[in-house]
């Protein structure tokens, strides 16, 4: 088992359930995917006190393999990184706070110490080298597709995608064809970023002439060719990491679900097992709304979204049942904005109150629990905040979830949703329609 802070990115990526099937499968980790999160281990390490204790077999194996302590504050002040440009590794620090320049933080930025290349070390061109990275893998022999271009539309990686004449590999046959300017475009090497990458991949695209060449296949520039242009930009947009998806971002969306779960504790509530047992059949009916509703985005409530968690904890389990329920690996999105997150949750109410004549956002215990009755006084004040929000919720299904949360808490709804709106925005992170620019058109 991993230390407390591996396993809990460990957790964030599973949650990002195409992204986590994905990069397994590109990488040859499927077993990895397959065994999912030890749930019964995991609780056998947790005391009495809610901390969780490594064995001492468990700390010397993760040492000796990784070479590192797993207590993360004796992790170095530095970290070595790669030079974009000359390859050379640069320690660079963790954080900078004289300039806010180090690798965590938010202006990160280094320029490397070899005299013949200078080149500039920040998020943008190491973006840019881990696509060049993931070209090299292209044009080997092994020939390993982008990221973004394995799985199909339905998020199943469908072996008669990978081949060459499918729309879903176009992607790949067209920067197969464009690598020797992806290599060297850009007006100054030593600052060459993403974005040069993005410009000479535009300016093709936008000749006409030399798509209709019949070089690389135009009929295949449809949807599912853009879908799948988009999806693989945004693998690399403000990523420098090998994953699919940033998972700083995802550990701290994650967290804030998990303050969520904290604040309601429903852990510690006498109805712990009706709770649950409500949730479960909530989560069931919503899953039938997304099979019923394709093109809809559904967002679950809090209580769904933990028993969603819980079952993405099990991937071959949430595949099997994901796909023998709506046909399909339903993807778990964080990433919505507010906007659409609020005008889908909308609808998601209004259709699941006429479906099933029940309210949709109720996600609290009963009110005979008493951690809920406790804290009846503070009901006026809580119902003050209700007057702020836009959506037309019945008053008392929102006031179930404020009585055991403070006055700023936000709605029972969670941020998470199955569909991803291609043009959605995330913070330092491009969303999935920041290549919009690439492909004339609308995805969705």
């Amino acid at each position: 088992m991993p230390p407390l802070d591996v396993l809990m990115v460990w957790h964030a990526f599973i949650l990002n359930p195409r992204c986590f099937l994905e990069d397994c499968y590109r990488v040859g980790k499927i077993d990895f995917w397959r065994a999912g999160l030890p749930w019964s281990v995991i609780d056998s390490l947790i005391d009495n006190g809610f901390d969780y204790n490594l064995p001492i077999t468990a700390i010397n194996n993760f040492q000796t393999s990784t070479n590192l302590s797993v207590e993360n504050l004796d992790f170095p002040d530095s970290l070595p990184v790669n030079c974009p440009i000359c390859s050379n590794l640069v320690p660079i620090l963790i954080t900078n706070s004289r300039d806010s320049t180090g690798y965590a933080d938010s202006k990160f930025s280094k320029t490397c110490p070899n005299g013949t290349c200078q080149a500039v070390i920040n998020i943008d061109t190491l973006s840019r080298a881990k696509f060049l990275q993931a070209l090299d893998r292209l044009t080997s022999p092994a020939g390993t597709p982008l990221p973004g271009t394995i799985l199909d539309k339905d998020g199943k990686p469908n072996p008669e995608i990978m081949l060459p004449d499918k729309s879903w590999m176009f992607p790949n046959q067209f920067c197969i064809f464009l690598q020797s300017s992806l290599r060297t475009c850009g007006s100054n090497p030593p600052t060459a970023d993403l974005n040069d990458i993005k410009v000479e991949m535009n300016r093709s695209l936008e000749n006409r002439k030399f798509l209709k060449s019949g070089i690389v296949p135009y009929r295949h520039l449809d949807r599912d060719g853009k879908i799948s242009f988009r999806r693989m930009m945004s693998r690399f947009w403000s990523n420098p990491s090998p994953f699919s998806i940033h998972l700083v971002g995802a550990v701290i969306r994650q967290g804030t679900f998990v303050e969520k779960m904290a604040e309601i504790d429903w852990l510690h509530s006498p109805a712990i097992v009706d709770t649950i047992e409500a949730a479960v059949k909530k989560f069931e009916r919503f899953m039938d709304m997304i099979k019923n509703h394709p093109g809809r985005c559904v967002v679950p409530t809090l209580n769904v979204d933990l028993v969603w968690h819980t079952l993405m904890g099990n991937p071959s389990i949430y595949w099997k049942y994901s796909l023998a329920l709506t046909g399909k690996f339903v993807g778990h999105d964080d990433k919505i904005d507010e906007a659409k997150l609020g005008e889908a949750f909308k609808w998601t109410c209004e259709k699941y109150e006429k479906l099933y004549r029940e309210p949709y956002s109720e996600c609290m215990p009963p009110l005979s629990d008493p951690s809920v009755l406790h804290n009846l006084a503070d009901m006026t004040r809580h119902l003050l905040v209700l007057r702020s929000y836009p959506l037309p919720l019945p008053i008392h299904d929102e006031t179930l979830l404020l009585l055991k949360a403070p006055p700023n808490t936000r709605r029972s709804r969670s941020k998470h949703a199955h569909i991803r709106p291609l043009s959605s925005p995330s913070p330092r992170q491009a969303p999935e329609g920041a290549a919009e620019s690439l492909l004339p058109g609308s995805d969705l």
